[in-house]
């Protein structure tokens, strides 16, 4: 299970305003909660004409993991590992998977514990600091499959779930991070609930701050600040490129750039792209050839 829980029922006192805000959170939820955990039907064979392998992974603590494994021509030990954002799917990380194929990049995606075709999550182990575990089981696989150097790919807040899994690793040879993260989790329930409730949560900032206050309690706001800016500092050390678009609303790019301009080293080894027109989790697709040349060069200086 998601951090993301079940909607719960009106109180008996929520009448007018009040009971309208709680249950426009209620059908929010539900709404997500059913996308969340409907596998897309895309075959990225079909589709892009890559040759995909389907393959299993196993976490430490008993969650089965539906991933994608696609070979290409390197077989030097460099490889990609790609996290979709919250409440979408590997399938919604195609762009990214087809620009690392024609790299020449080997790559798993995997769909995170609750989301699609994956197991749910044990009882209270929903967070993005539990969700961590998905990220190493994704290495393990990778280093049993002779990987190493891992490059971590994130949109969203799995650019965190990344860094919080791998930041300590010393075979992970890059990061690029799309659209986010958050530095705390105040900031992501409040853009995750005006992603849940639309032009609603544009036309009503009670009724999203409401939902906003729900959803945070289950995000281990605590926990999240010191497992992210640990490994923030961390990757002082690690090639980062961080990707993000002025009209994201979802988690808006200054939010962001609070993680960035405060840990990065003055070695140079992170730079930031800025998209102008994109918005959340579509730089690569708004962008365009520019993006992907940006991304191409930091690719050839880590594999050079």
């Amino acid at each position: 299970m998601p951090f993301l829980g079940e909607p719960s029922p009106p109180r008996r006192w929520m009448v007018g305003p009040v009971g309208r805000s709680w249950q426009a959170g209620n059908d929010a939820i539900d709404r997500t909660l059913k996308r969340m955990r409907t596998a897309r039907r895309i075959d990225p064979r079909r589709v892009w004409g890559l040759p995909v392998e389907d393959v299993e992974l196993h976490t430490r603590d008993g969650v089965r993991l539906a991933a994608w494994w696609i070979p290409a021509e390197r077989d030097d030990g460099f490889v990609a590992l790609v996290h979709h954002h919250y409440g979408g799917q590997r399938a919604t990380a195609l762009p990214w998977l087809k620009l690392l194929h024609e790299q020449g990049i080997p790559t798993l995606a995997f769909d995170a514990r609750g989301h699609a075709a994956s197991g749910p999550s044990p009882a209270g182990r929903g967070s993005f600091v539990k969700r961590a575990d998905d990220v190493r089981a994704a290495c393990s696989w990778l280093e049993a499959r002779g990987a190493t150097r891992i490059l971590g790919v994130g949109q969203s807040q799995g650019g965190a779930v990344l860094m919080i899994g791998a930041g300590f690793r010393r075979d992970l040879a890059g990061l690029i991070v799309d659209s986010g993260p958050t530095p705390d989790m105040t900031t992501a329930a409040w853009g995750l609930a005006g992603n849940l409730l639309g032009s609603q949560g544009r036309r009503e900032p009670w009724t999203r701050a409401m939902l906003a206050l729900r959803i945070l309690p289950g995000t281990h706001p605590v926990q999240y600040p010191p497992a992210l800016w640990s490994r923030l500092l961390a990757l002082r050390r690690t090639p980062l490129l961080w990707v993000h678009g002025d009209r994201d609303r979802v988690i808006e790019r200054r939010w962001s750039r609070v993680w960035f301009r405060g840990a990065r080293p003055r070695s140079g080894l992170w730079s930031e792209l800025r998209v102008p027109d994109a918005d959340h989790v579509r730089c690569l697709q708004v962008g365009g050839e520019p993006v992907e040349q940006a991304v191409r060069d930091f690719l050839t200086g880590l594999m050079s």
